[in-house]
């Protein structure tokens, strides 16, 4: 009986040992990641600190390069008459004209859009026809426009204008699960929109091939080699005749940049 309960106490004081290194363990773990939690979220909770994180980050709009002081003196010099704040305006107009566009499904929700963007619209909503999907952009809240870029070259005027934006973004699929994205997070972007002017059409041969000045057939995409061309030489289809002396948007796109305040 004495070898029994010897053993029974030294087995217990084995799992006693084990229980109580395993607390010390857990404690000096959990104090670890709490200090790093506070370090880097300033909570004692890692999950907590990571959705307040997440959070500060859907509220905290994208900064932009701010050039507009730099470049707008030079495109006034250039065109004179040039109305920055009308085509600000447009620009934003625009943006969320195309977005909207592309959550019914419509180009026709589309505002001051040239045929390459409407091309562009359209693209997109075939694909996500083809994938069953529908994306969704809700309460979107345009923070601010810069200029970010002007470009002089082969007789073509570019200005790229970026706005810092917000909304709601998610997919859903054709039963109406979100596939990707969220309703309850917002997302902070940027988007970037080219203004054109053709200032000399003697000089764009070099650029006839850029797709995103319309300079392509619609319906095979071979290069228009002339500024007048009425028919595609290729396919035999009509082409629209480019307006030259006017400024037009050509192009939208999304553009990742630093996740700050401005």
């Amino acid at each position: 009986m004495g070898g029994i309960s010897s053993g029974l106490v030294f087995g217990l004081t084995v799992v006693g040992g084990l229980f109580i290194g395993g607390y010390i363990v857990y404690r000096v773990v959990r104090n670890k990641l709490r200090s790093v939690s506070r370090s880097l979220f300033g909570t004692n909770s890692l999950i907590d600190g990571y959705k307040k994180q997440q959070a500060e980050i859907a509220d905290t709009p994208r900064s932009l390069p701010a050039m507009t002081k730099i470049y707008l003196p030079q495109i006034s010099k250039d065109f004179p008459e040039f109305n920055y704040t009308e085509y600000k305006q447009k620009a934003e107009n625009l943006l969320k004209s195309y977005l909207l566009a592309v959550s019914v499904k419509k180009t026709s929700k589309l505002v001051n859009a040239s045929d390459e963007i409407k091309e562009q619209v359209a693209s997109i909503i075939a694909d996500l026809e083809i994938g069953g999907l529908t994306e969704f952009f809700e309460q979107i809240h345009i923070h601010r426009t810069e200029i970010a870029r002007y470009k002089k070259e082969n007789g073509v005027c570019t200005v790229f204008l970026q706005s810092a934006v917000e909304y709601f973004n998610f997919t859903q699929n054709e039963t109406g699960n979100i596939v990707s994205g969220s309703k309850s997070l917002k997302k902070q972007t940027v988007y970037e929109m080219e203004l054109t002017y053709i200032q000399d059409p003697t000089k764009i041969n070099g650029s006839l091939s850029d797709k995103s000045m319309g300079l392509n057939c619609p319906n095979c995409g071979a290069p228009i080699t002339s500024i007048g061309q009425k028919v595609c030489e290729y396919c035999g289809t009509g082409i629209k005749e480019i307006n030259i002396y006017s400024w037009s948007f050509n192009k939208i796109r999304e553009i990742s940049v630093s996740r700050k305040k401005y």
